[in-house]
């Protein structure tokens, strides 16, 4: 069977009218085509114009474009000299209802209403916003801030936990809205936190530095509630805090459980001892309660394990002859109790140190700088591994003590410190009350 041909329309253009008037049509709609065309690439160069008013000469050619009117809008909210807050609403109310399905639009108008005081219309406005995007975390974002500034605390709270689930950088900034708007502590974590330890870290760091210790604390113990292992470096910007507030106790029990919990290895062999690590026989966590190395031009440390007066390392610092060094870069925090004597000693191994100053041990209270400081003996020169030790007593307000290597600048014109010091065997054992031990 021959398929069926399709019918072909003709044109009767035998005629002059007809092919005149063909022509014409033809014509026009060349025309018109090229009109609409120039009249979209003049829209658009207006529309990428830095001048505003090039910009509502591109909503008047192109008056059904979105973006337009939202640019005009956002013009007018932002420019304080010359801006219309009103006329801008109802810009991105005209942006809005071009492009409905806009989350972005929708926050934008959610955003002058409510610098309007319309907040009602602000808070149709980002719900309309997150019918646009239900899943964006921005719209989750800006919709609990919102509701935030409004205090509304229990609306706003699922919006910012949605918003930070989704985007945990958007930890802190919540943590700081939350806290500026008024909202309580125990609401931040009981409904906006999730129970996560990177949650709970970020909240750590961020109450720290608001000097919130309260809240700081919380953080910890939320942590350590979660079950799971701690870096022991989570737990040295809260004990550094309660330290400078002298609450040494707070710290120490701290700094115990965070040993605990990242299963740190604690030496056994010096446990008379309140040194941590004072045999230098793990790595130094450089925080907390142990050993803290401050970096300098001129000194290098490094921990040895070929040279040791007992167990299986030393602390090493060289130093290379090119400053007159002021140095007490390598020192510990230890918790001591007020009103008690303590026998401090420790092993120094020298090998060609040179000029006047030597190398010793200064023993202070880091919080009170009108008590008494306590040199030990200094050693230059070469020596084999030698004792140096004192006692001290500590003061009815000391609660903490700071144990440094220390060696004072010389005045000499031959000053310049070289020469290599190995350190070991730190300790610092109690041995009764000092009015005791003052007693006949």
């Amino acid at each position: 069977m021959t398929p069926e041909k399709e019918p072909v329309v003709r044109i009767p253009l035998r005629r002059t009218g007809s092919r005149l008037l063909f022509s014409l049509a033809i014509l026009l709609f060349a025309a018109m085509f090229i009109l609409s065309v120039c009249k979209l690439s003049l829209a658009d160069r207006y529309g990428h114009s830095t001048n505003p008013q090039s910009w509502l000469r591109a909503a008047r050619l192109e008056p059904r474009n979105s973006e337009y009117w939202r640019q005009l809008g956002l013009y007018e909210e932002w420019d304080l000299k010359h801006g219309n807050p009103s006329r801008a609403a109802v810009e991105l109310e005209r942006a809005v209802e071009l492009d409905p399905w806009s989350d972005a639009y929708w926050m934008d108008l959610a955003n002058i209403d409510e610098a309007l005081g319309k907040a009602k219309a602000a808070t149709a406005a980002y719900h309309q916003a997150e019918l646009a995007y239900p899943a964006s975390p921005e719209v989750s974002w800006q919709l609990g801030s919102f509701l935030l500034r409004q205090k509304d605390f229990r609306g706003a709270s699922a919006y910012v936990r949605r918003a930070i689930v989704t985007d945990p950088n958007l930890t802190v900034p919540a943590l700081a809205l939350c806290t500026r708007t008024g909202q309580p502590v125990s609401s931040i974590f009981e409904d906006i936190l999730p129970a996560q330890s990177g949650y709970y870290l970020a909240a750590l760091d961020y109450f720290i530095s608001q000097k919130n210790r309260d809240a700081a604390l919380e953080s910890w113990r939320r942590l350590l509630g979660l079950g799971a292992s701690l870096q022991m470096s989570s737990s040295f910007a809260l004990v550094d805090e309660l330290i400078r507030e002298d609450r040494i106790s707070e710290a120490s029990e701290i700094w115990g459980q965070a040993l605990h919990k990242s299963n740190w290895p604690v030496d056994g062999s010096q446990k008379a001892s309140l040194v941590f690590n004072g045999g230098f026989e793990h790595d130094i966590l450089n925080g907390g309660f142990d050993w803290r190395t401050l970096p300098t031009s001129g000194a290098a440390f490094q921990l040895d394990s070929s040279v040791a007066h007992l167990g299986t390392r030393s602390m090493r610092i060289t130093f290379d002859g090119s400053a007159n060094l002021d140095f007490q870069n390598l020192s510990e925090l230890v918790p001591v109790q007020p009103g008690h004597q303590y026998h401090f000693s420790a092993y120094l191994r020298t090998r060609g140190i040179t000029t006047d100053s030597g190398i010793g041990f200064l023993v202070f209270d880091p919080l009170h700088s009108a008590i008494p400081q306590a040199s030990t003996p200094t050693l230059i020169g070469t020596h084999p591994w030698t004792l140096i030790e004192m006692d001290i007593s500590t003061a009815s307000d000391t609660n903490i003590i700071e144990i440094a290597l220390r060696r004072k600048p010389s005045w000499k014109f031959d000053n310049k410190l070289s020469g290599t010091v190995w350190v070991d065997d730190v300790t610092l054992v109690p041995f009764g009350a000092a009015d005791k031990r003052a007693s006949p």
